[in-house]
């Protein structure tokens, strides 16, 4: 196979994620675990290595770049040798299931979100000197919040008197959002939950997106597709419903709201679950019928409610961004 049959088909695996993990997610489990074993992962180089080495070498010279960030598994081996000598800085972007991939550039400053993290890159050969654990770091509009719920809502023309569910599906609209969405509104709109909103994020899910907006509701709906401005709407949320995806976990916690968390996708978002819900900072289903009961009776406990948001921010890192920027002016400046 030549190079560019190489380039093309490595391109098309990557477009192929949102459909997986959308039917298949049992698939996406298997790909993880077998590229985590050594011969996974040297089969993985082996085929796909230098292509991105070679994307890295020529992203580098167009970009006249001063060092290499990584914030993606697949690229840190290849790093190693595409970076050319450059300071390498990995971000690891999983807050708690490493695979070891992320340690493929053993040479480099590694920033973790957690001390999970940073025990799993260690185990995987990362010499603790190269690990600092800051948190993960997130867009600036996380950073600081000047709005209150009510005040977000009036914004988005929402009712600010209504509870406004958030639900999301990442940028896929995984997680079995439908029928989660028709017990939740069949089975937790019911007494006082009847009054809230549900805002449902599609996400780039056109076929969700049709379906729900095609549907007729027990209460009001506001329907978004791929939202740039997802903090606003994080904001305004009385509770978010979620599967556990590391940036949205960690976005949710930096805005203090309560999470109804779903199945996690095989692999890294496995070891999410527990780190939300044994801090208290959410609750977990694992079928849509566990949806709608766990979501009537969040809305329905308002001091607990309040009690898992407040948990939620104390597990905030809002100086993760400044931090990591530091980091990498530092080794720079080393250089």
């Amino acid at each position: 196979v030549n190079g560019g049959r190489i380039d093309a088909f490595a391109d098309r695996v990557v477009t192929w994620y949102d459909a997986v993990i959308r039917h298949a997610p049992w698939l996406w489990g298997v790909a993880y675990r077998l590229t985590a074993i050594p011969g996974g992962t040297a089969a993985y180089h082996a085929v796909y290595g230098r292509t991105v080495a070679d994307r890295i070498r020529r992203a580098i010279s167009l970009a006249g770049a001063s060092a290499v960030v990584s914030v993606h598994p697949l690229c840190n081996r290849a790093m190693a040798v595409g970076a050319d000598g450059l300071p390498c800085a990995v971000i690891v972007t999983d807050l708690v299931d490493v695979h070891p991939f992320w340690a493929g550039h053993p040479g480099a400053r590694h920033v973790v979100a957690t001390p999970e993290a940073a025990g799993a890159l260690a185990h995987f050969g990362v010499a603790p000197g190269r690990i600092t654990t800051i948190g993960l770091p997130l867009r600036p509009a996380f950073a600081r919040i000047d709005h209150t719920a009510r005040e977000m809502r009036q914004r988005l023309g929402l009712d600010p008197d209504r509870d406004v569910v958030l639900f999301m599906g990442g940028g896929a609209g995984a997680g079995d959002m439908e029928a989660v969405l028709r017990a939740c509104d069949r089975d937790s709109r019911a007494g006082d939950a009847a009054t809230a909103t549900f805002v449902i994020v599609c996400g780039r899910n056109e076929a969700l997106r049709t379906s729900v907006e095609s549907r007729a509701w027990r209460g009001p709906v506001r329907v978004l597709g791929f939202e740039p401005a997802i903090h606003e709407w994080m904001i305004a949320a009385t509770v978010i419903v979620t599967k556990p995806g590391s940036m949205t976990v960690a976005e949710s916690l930096a805005v203090g709201r309560p999470i109804l968390l779903g199945p996690p996708l095989p692999g890294q978002e496995e070891g999410n679950v527990p780190l939300v819900v044994d801090s208290g900072a959410g609750l977990a289903y694992r079928d849509a019928t566990g949806a709608s009961e766990a979501l009537r009776a969040m809305l329905s406990d308002r001091s607990a409610l309040w009690e898992m948001g407040q948990r939620g921010l104390r597990m905030r890192r809002g100086d993760a961004t400044e931090r990591v920027l530091d980091i990498v002016q530092s080794m720079v400046l080393a250089a």
